[in-house]
């Protein structure tokens, strides 16, 4: 049960309705809260491995004017191959967002550029076993948002980078590998990888 505390607490923030507040409609402020779905592609360094694969995302943001507030959280599954494992991935983070330019041609839309940074820990499940990853990330995105009859609806596209602690080279080739992996030769003190990808937030 303690298991699907936190998908349960993420669905009904999603699904809990909202009205539109005095400043909503304002392209320099946030709306009050708002929520929002994505689809996105990510790769990643763990240990000296690339994996990466497609994931699904939500969150929920609250905003004070050009700041937001956000908890998100994202089901990815690893694409395995002839040397790796594939599986499933969920992430869960927080973070904020600053709206940094806002650009409106006429009163129906706003084209505008925001700035984002935060924290999540992902969580990896292969046959052999488990992985867990903290990271920090930061990114921009490009969002088109609606100021008209529909001004809470925003179509974005997103990118971020993510950098962890490197894990143990020996537990993640116990895990991921089938059979020996080609071991890259990577003087780094810390892992990266990258995401993006598409959204609607209302």
């Amino acid at each position: 049960m303690p298991r699907l505390a936190l998908p349960c607490v993420i669905a009904a923030a999603l699904a809990a309705p909202t009205t539109a507040r005095a400043g909503d409609d304002d392209p320099l402020r946030w709306p009050d809260r708002t929520t929002g779905v994505t689809f996105g592609v990510g790769a990643r360094y763990l240990g000296d491995q690339s994996v990466g694969g497609p994931g699904l995302g939500g969150e929920v943001a609250w905003g004070w004017g050009r700041w937001q507030a956000l908890a998100d959280g994202r089901a990815s599954w690893y694409l395995g191959d002839g040397d790796h494992a594939g599986g499933p991935a969920l992430r869960v983070g927080g973070g904020a967002r600053w709206l940094a330019r806002s650009f409106q041609p006429d009163n129906s839309a706003a084209l505008q550029l925001y700035l984002e940074a935060g924290a999540a820990v992902e969580h990896v499940a292969l046959p052999a076993g488990g992985l867990t990853v903290p990271s920090l990330w930061a990114g921009w995105g490009w969002q088109v948002r609606a100021m008209g009859d529909h001004r809470r609806l925003m179509v974005r596209f997103w990118v971020r980078v993510e950098l962890s602690p490197p894990l143990d080279r020996q537990r993640v080739a116990d895990v991921l590998c089938r059979g020996a992996c080609a071991t890259p030769v990577r003087a780094t003190i810390l892992d990266d990888g990258f995401a993006g990808g598409l959204g609607v937030a209302w």
